[in-house]
């Protein structure tokens, strides 16, 4: 009998060791928005249409403490910004939409491995959808679809001002790359159609025919315009972003993407009046992936919750009160 004692406290001592640990942290934690802003840099860096992403809120998050390794579960809600994925700008620069301009919301569940400190995303999903209609003031911008007729041919007629901003100077002529999003709005007592839009640089120039086609990424520069026009006519605003660096794969030194003149980087171009642009987006487009199943003995693993210690005040009688405790997720709005 007393070997089977000693066997079988050996046999539990040595499953107590193996067995993972479940802990969930305060979602404003530092372990918390470290793990947030990795997956808020890797989902930007993985878009190739569209906008940026700023992280809004932690919505839960779940840390399995393993023997080698931490594995992260988060649910986090994301807002779309107003920076096209190809703009160089950090999305801590970047301006979040406003839900009167139809917000894009972003709910994503995303799994990480933390190994030797180093923290990495192995499986995301991605909900996308704009606030509701009913959240929308009265007289706010109506998103169009993004094959509107209309709107698709104003697009067109602002870039060509674009294009046509220099009178007979040889500089780079711009393509559409892709039209992020369009709506429209009653303004003064009629209405505006509004487009933002990306461009690439083509093999013409402004002097050249229309037969242009656009250049090879690893050499082209690129831009995004916000047009509006009216019955008074269009106006067009055209920001080009600097070069990317590119590697030379013959000689590994990192240089500019391209060398030739890049005109300036903000080009602003009245055709006939400028109006105010007040924009609005349909960005639908659903990140993919499956989750990370956890780990099948999770049952019996025990859950550590780390609360913050509930605040005391103090009684006339000078006894301490316990105030009620504030739940530790979600945390708090970054921005609404």
């Amino acid at each position: 009998m007393r070997v089977v004692c000693v066997l079988l406290g050996v046999v539990v001592g040595a499953w107590a060791v193996v067995l993972p640990k479940l802990t969930e942290p305060p979602c404003d934690s530092l372990e918390a928005e470290a793990a947030a802003a990795v997956f808020q840099d890797y989902i930007n860096a993985q878009r190739t249409s569209g906008f940026k992403y700023a992280l809004n809120q932690i919505d839960k998050i779940k840390i399995k403490t393993l023997a080698d390794m931490e594995i992260y579960k988060m649910e986090l809600d994301l807002l779309e910004t107003k920076c096209h994925v190809l703009d160089p700008t950090p999305v801590a620069a970047c301006p979040v939409r406003t839900k009167a301009e139809v917000a894009v919301d972003a709910d994503c569940d995303v799994a990480f491995i933390k190994s030797g400190g180093v923290l990495k995303v192995t499986a995301h999903r991605c909900k996308t959808e704009p606030e509701s209609a009913e959240d929308m003031c009265l007289g706010c911008p109506q998103l169009l679809a993004l094959n509107d007729t209309n709107a698709l041919q104003m697009a067109t007629v602002s870039l060509a001002a674009f294009n046509n901003r220099t009178a007979n100077v040889s500089i780079s002529k711009y393509a559409v790359l892709e039209v992020g999003r369009l709506s429209t709005q009653v303004i003064a007592g009629g209405p505006h159609i509004f487009a933002e839009y990306a461009i690439v640089e083509t093999n013409c120039t402004t002097t050249d025919d229309d037969n242009c086609v656009p250049l090879n990424k690893t050499v082209a520069t690129y831009g995004f315009c916000r047009a509006g026009s009216a019955s008074a006519g269009v106006a067009v605003d055209c920001r080009i972003f600097p070069p990317q660096l590119a590697v030379d794969p013959n000689t590994n030194v990192t240089m500019p993407a391209t060398s030739r003149p890049v005109p300036p980087t903000n080009n602003t171009v009245p055709v006939s009046g400028i109006m105010p642009l007040l924009m609005a987006d349909m960005m639908l487009s659903a990140e993919s992936a499956e989750l990370l199943e956890p780990v099948k003995v999770a049952s019996i693993i025990p859950i550590v919750k780390r609360q913050a210690p509930a605040a005391e005040t103090v009684a006339p009688s000078g006894q301490p009160v316990p105030v009620p405790f504030v739940p530790i997720c979600p945390g708090k709005k970054k921005h609404f």
